[in-house]
Parts: structure tokens; C-alpha cells; sequence
């Protein structure tokens, strides 16, 4: 299986770029670009339409094309909703069901902002569906407050994946972070779920999310790539222009090392995503390749901003250096892709399941 990006990959990056630099915090600070404006763009330049995960449209781009979007969005350090809307597009459309196409279809439209509600163990989260009805939290939820609805995973009791609207929840609580993303704890008790809003049970509902979660990942490392190469420009020209005992510090190899370790960290991570990107678009058991990319991810994420400070030392954390921006990013991203014990755990189940011939 080559490791290539998709066949538009750099078309789409290159279109990419210049959206996001109005979004990114590396060139204004001070600028904020509404919510609405930006799922009204998203959903104007057709990026929450973008792929389908059910392999039926032929004409979609594959996964390793849209990375390109989230790339430059790394690159540029824009927080946004996109990965939210399209993983809630991309669970209703592995679902497959007449109703759940129509719903995927009001997403990519920007008609309806739905934001998925999955909670994850890591976070030591989860909602559970018991006699049709919800109760439970979901931690870290990314844009709670501005959701219309939201797709809800319940994981435990009965498995379901609903629709709720988003005023069921008894309460939408921020979640105070280091690097201001918005994260929100979402509570649900006793709240009704009827058939009309059940779009999937049991495997059904489980699969569905797996799939939307897969691809979620690999475009988070996509991003992780993107912002690593931006930190190592930034950790270069600084390396270049910082003059101490006669010359610039870049002419020193421990420097030269620290300004290496960031380049190899994140062109693993874009090796590891483009091998899972592969191996999703060629119909393969993509598991292990993305436990792999999450645990390398994971840790480049780490790395690349402990380099960075290490060049860059003491100024790396003042307000006016844009250095400490990619750290406060780099904690939440560790989180997204899981502890290296659930990924090495996945990883080996994964292998066994190739190895053994067993059923997923």
C-alpha cells in the first residue's frame, strides 16, 4: 500500500490555506470569527460533504485527500468546528438507513448543526440508554452550546446511537482549559428517547461510531502534522535569527537536534496518517494502523512543542511568542487520541484479529 496523501490532496491543502489563515491565532489574536459565519463557510465551500465512508459514492474524495483540509488547519492553528460536523455527517452516513442519509444530508448542508456526543472512557465518561431512556455525561464535547442537536452515542445499557435536541440536556457546562478550546460536559438524566429518534441499535450503533471515529483520528493527526510543521518554521527562523556568543544558535548541533526531533516527529505522524488513511480507503481492517498513528500522534503532539521550548527557551513562554499557542493545543490533542495503554491494548487485539482469522 503506497504512503500517499489523496489524488486532490494538494489542491484542496493549497484553497485551505488561504481560508484559514482569518481563523488563525498565529496571525491575529484578536480576531474572532463567528460561529455561524463558519459553518456558513464550511458548508458554502461543500467541506462538510466532503468523503463518504460508505464507499458508495464514487466520486467523493478518499480520506487522504480531505487531510488536506486539516493540514492547513493545523498549519494556521484555527480552532474550529469542522472535525464535529463531519464526524456526526460521517457516523449517519455509516449507518445507512434512509433516515439517517437525510440527516447527514441536513448536516452537509449547514442546515442543522449537529455536534456528536461520544463519550469516551478516557475522559472517564459515559451515557447509558436503559428502558428508552438516557441518563449519563459526556466530558470534553467540543461545541456543546452552539449545537441544534446532538448525536448521542449511548454505549452502555442498551447501545443507541439518537438524535436529541440539544435543550434535553439538563446542562451544558463549559470545561475552563489552558488553551480555550470550547469544551463542554453535557449531562443528560431521564431524558426520553423515542424510535423516531433511534437512527441505530446494538452493533449497528457501535460500528457506526467506530467508523466515524476512525476517520476523526486520522484527520486530527493530519492536523497535528500541519501545526508541527508550522512550529518547526517558527523554532527554525528563531534557531537562524537568536544570536548568542558570536553567532546564531542554529550553528550549534543540540539545537540542530531539537529542530530534527520536531521534523521526524512530524513527518511520522503524516507517514502513520497516510497508512491509515490507506488502509480505511482500501477496504482493509484499518485497527491497527490506527492505533499506531494515535500512539504516534499522541506523542508527537508532546514533542514537537517540548523541542520547540527547548530551542526557544524562556521567551517560548511569554504572551508575545506564539510558541506557548501550540502547547495549550498539543494537551488536547493528547487526549483525543487516547493513553498509550488503550492504544497499544487496541493494537494488539487488532494484530490478533488479523493473525487469528477472528470476526470483529
Amino acid at each position: 500500500m503506497d504512503l500517499e496523501w489523496g489524488e486532490d490532496f494538494a489542491a484542496l491543502a493549497d484553497v485551505s490555506k488561504s481560508v484559514f489563515a482569518r481563523y488563525s491565532p498565529l496571525e491575529d489574536r484578536s480576531n474572532e470569527v463567528p460561529f455561524v459565519d463558519q459553518v456558513a463557510q464550511f458548508a458554502e465551500l461543500g467541506w462538510l460533504e466532503l468523503g463518504d465512508p460508505t464507499g458508495a459514492d464514487a466520486d467523493s474524495p478518499a480520506l487522504g485527500t480531505i487531510a488536506g483540509v486539516f493540514v492547513e488547519m493545523g498549519r494556521a492553528l484555527a480552532n474550529t468546528p469542522l472535525l464535529d460536523l463531519m464526524m456526526a455527517r460521517d457516523a449517519a452516513l455509516a449507518i445507512g438507513t434512509e433516515i439517517s442519509a437525510g440527516f447527514a444530508e441536513r448536516i452537509g448542508s449547514g442546515e442543522a448543526v449537529v455536534i456528536p456526543v461520544f463519550p469516551s472512557a478516557e475522559w472517564g465518561s459515559a451515557v447509558t440508554c436503559e428502558n428508552g431512556v438516557l441518563r449519563g455525561i459526556a466530558l470534553a464535547v467540543g461545541y456543546a452550546d452552539r449545537a441544534n442537536s446532538f448525536l448521542v452515542h449511548a454505549s452502555t445499557g442498551e447501545s443507541i446511537v439518537a438524535i436529541v435536541d440539544s435543550s434535553s440536556a439538563i446542562s451544558i457546562e463549559a470545561m475552563p482549559n489552558m488553551g480555550g478550546h470550547p469544551m463542554f460536559a453535557v449531562t443528560f438524566d431521564n431524558v426520553p428517547v423515542a424510535d423516531t429518534v433511534v437512527l441505530a441499535r446494538g452493533g449497528d450503533a457501535d460500528r457506526a461510531v467506530e467508523v466515524a471515529e476512525q476517520r476523526g483520528a486520522v484527520l486530527r493527526a493530519a492536523q497535528v502534522y500541519g501545526s508541527a510543521l508550522r512550529l518547526l518554521d517558527i523554532t527554525v527562523l528563531y534557531a537562524q535569527q537568536r544570536h548568542q556568543f558570536g553567532g546564531p544558535i542554529g550553528r550549534f548541533q543540540a539545537v540542530q537536534y531539537l529542530c530534527s526531533d520536531i521534523a521526524v516527529a512530524a513527518h511520522l505522524t503524516s507517514a502513520h496518517a497516510r497508512s491509515a488513511a490507506g488502509a480505511i480507503g482500501a477496504g482493509l481492517d484499518p485497527q491497527p494502523h490506527i492505533g499506531l498513528m494515535r500512539k504516534q500522534a499522541a506523542k508527537a503532539a508532546l514533542q514537537i512543542v517540548h523541542s520547540a521550548h527547548e530551542v526557544h527557551a524562556g521567551i517560548g513562554y511569554m504572551v508575545e511568542s506564539n510558541v506557548h499557542l501550540f502547547t495549550d493545543a498539543a494537551k488536547r490533542w493528547q487526549y483525543d487520541f487516547g493513553s498509550e495503554a488503550r492504544n497499544d491494548a487496541e493494537i494488539v487485539s487488532a494484530l490478533d484479529r488479523i493473525y487469528t482469522g477472528a470476526s470483529r
